[in-house]
C-alpha cells in the first residue's frame, strides 16, 4: 500500500466491463434480486482476477478489496481508510466513527459489556435455546432462522439491554426500520416511507427505558449505559442511538452466524458426533464457522488521500468496501480457504472484525453460537435441508450476508422429543 504520487497507476475497468465467467454475472453494489446471496464464487474470482475492483453507481464509483493482506492493511490504516463515510455522522453507530469519538464511545460500550453482564445471560440463552430446539424437533424441523436463531438472538439482546418481554415484538420491528433508515443515509440504499418516523419512536422508547433501568439500578448492560448517561459520559442522542446500534448489531449478525451452524452440520454431518464426543472442540468449530461463514461480508471506508493497492490507484474521497468475508477465504492466508476445516489455524480471521473496529459484542456472539452448537450436538442426530423448502439469502445493500430463511429437517437423538 502506497500513497506516493509517483507510483500511482491507471484506474481499472468497471466490474461490468471485466471478462467474468459465462455463468457468473458481474458483481454489483446492490444485490436487488438475491443472485449474490451466496457470493463465494464471486469472491474467489475477484481475488484471482480483480483484487482491486470498482463498480459504477448513480452516485459514485464503489471500490472493492478482496485479498486478505490488502483488507488487513486497510483496516489497520484508519487515517487513510476512514470509517466516517458520510459527514456529519447521522447516527451514533460505532462503525461510523473515527478517533477520537470512536475510542470514547467504544470505551463506554466496552465498560457496559462486562464479563459479569454477559455471563449472567448464559443460563438464559441455554434455557431459551433448549425450548426452541425442542419445539423444532417435535415438528421434525422448520425454519432454522424464524424458529430458532432469530428468536434466540432477539431474546438475548433484549435481556442484555433489559427490555420488557412484552416489548420485544415492537423492538424487532423498530430495529428493522432503523436499519433501513441507516442504510438509506449511509449507503444510499432504498428506504421506505415509515423508517424515519419509526426511528424517532425507537430512540424515544430506548431513552425512556434507560431512565427506568437507572431508577431500578439494573445490572444488565443497559443499566451500565444508563448510569454512564446519567454521569454525563453520553448525551441523550448518543445514549439512545448506542442502544439502538447494540440491539440491531446484537441480533442481526448473531442470527446469521447461528444459522450458519445449522447449514454447516448439514454439509458436514460427521461433525455432530465429533463435537458430542469432544465438546472441547466446539470452540474451534465456532472460530472456523466465523471465518468460513462469517455474517459480516463487507465494511465501508472512504479514502482521505489517493492510495495504491496491489498496483491499482484508488483516488482520494473514494468509497471502498473491504470484503472481509472474501479475505477470510484467501488461500494465501488460509490454505484451501473455501473448505471448512475446524482443525486449521484460524488466528487472524475477520469474522468478528479486526483492530480498532473489532466487534465489541464478540463475546456474546461467541457465547450464543457456542451454546447453540452444544445443544445441536447433544439433542440432534442429523440435520438436513428440507427438500420441499427454499433457502433465502440476505440481499440488497447490507453489510451482512447469510441465510434469512433456512428450512431444515431435524432428527432427534432422544425419541421422547419426537412429537
Amino acid at each position: 500500500m502506497s500513497t506516493h504520487p509517483e507510483t500511482l497507476t491507471q484506474i481499472p475497468p468497471y466490474s461490468h466491463e471485466l471478462n467474468w465467467p459465462e455463468d457468473l454475472a458481474p458483481y454489483r453494489v446492490i444485490d436487488e434480486d438475491g443472485s449474490q446471496g451466496n457470493p463465494y464464487r464471486h469472491y474467489a474470482w475477484m481475488r484471482e482476477n480483480a483484487p482491486v475492483m470498482r463498480a459504477a453507481t448513480p452516485g459514485a464509483d464503489v471500490w472493492f478489496l478482496t485479498r486478505y493482506e490488502d483488507v488487513r492493511k486497510a483496516l489497520r490504516a484508519p487515517k487513510i481508510f476512514s470509517s466516517e463515510v458520510i459527514q456529519p455522522v447521522p447516527l451514533t453507530f460505532l462503525t461510523l466513527f473515527d478517533a477520537p469519538n470512536h475510542a470514547r464511545l467504544r470505551k463506554v460500550v466496552a465498560r457496559a459489556f462486562t464479563p459479569k453482564a454477559v455471563g449472567i445471560m448464559e443460563d438464559r440463552i441455554r434455557e431459551v435455546g433448549t425450548g426452541l430446539l425442542e419445539k423444532m424437533i417435535k415438528k421434525g424441523g422448520g425454519d432454522a432462522v424464524a424458529d430458532y436463531t432469530l428468536q434466540l438472538s432477539i431474546a438475548t439482546i433484549s435481556g442484555i439491554l433489559d427490555v420488557p418481554a412484552a416489548d420485544i415484538g415492537k423492538m424487532k420491528f423498530w430495529s428493522d426500520e432503523i436499519f433501513t433508515f441507516f442504510a438509506q443515509l449511509a449507503r444510499n440504499a432504498p428506504g421506505n416511507e415509515t423508517a424515519e418516523e419509526s426511528t424517532k419512536e425507537f430512540l424515544a422508547y430506548l431513552l425512556n427505558n434507560l431512565e427506568r433501568l437507572y431508577q431500578e439500578e439494573s445490572e444488565a448492560v443497559g443499566g451500565h449505559i444508563a448510569r454512564m448517561w446519567k454521569e454525563g459520559l453520553l448525551n441523550d442522542k448518543e445514549a439512545s442511538e448506542l442502544c439502538s446500534f447494540m440491539f440491531v448489531a446484537g441480533h442481526d449478525t448473531t442470527t446469521l452466524l447461528m444459522a450458519a451452524a445449522f447449514l454447516q452440520f448439514h454439509e458436514s454431518p460427521d461433525l455432530l458426533s465429533r463435537l458430542r464426543n469432544n465438546p472441547e472442540d466446539i470452540k474451534k468449530f465456532v472460530e472456523e464457522l466465523a471465518r468460513f461463514r462469517g455474517p459480516i461480508h463487507r465494511t465501508v471506508r472512504r479514502t482521505t488521500e489517493a492510495v495504491e493497492v496491489a498496483g491499482v490507484t484508488i483516488p482520494k474521497d473514494a468509497v471502498v468496501r473491504l470484503m472481509v468475508a472474501a479475505a477470510n477465504r484467501d488461500h494465501e492466508k488460509f490454505p484451501d480457504g473455501d473448505v471448512f476445516n475446524m482443525d486449521r489455524e484460524t488466528d487472524g480471521h475477520f469474522g468478528f472484525g479486526h483492530g480498532v473496529h473489532s466487534c465489541v459484542g464478540a463475546p456474546l456472539a461467541r457465547l450464543e453460537t457456542t451454546v447453540t452448537v452444544e445443544l445441536l450436538s447433544s439433542m440432534v442426530e442429523k440435520i438436513e435441508l428440507d427438500p420441499e423448502g427454499v433457502i433465502e439469502y440476505a440481499h440488497g445493500n447490507n453489510i451482512s450476508n447469510g441465510t434469512e430463511k433456512l428450512p431444515v429437517r431435524l432428527y432427534a437423538r432422544d425419541r421422547a422429543l419426537v412429537g
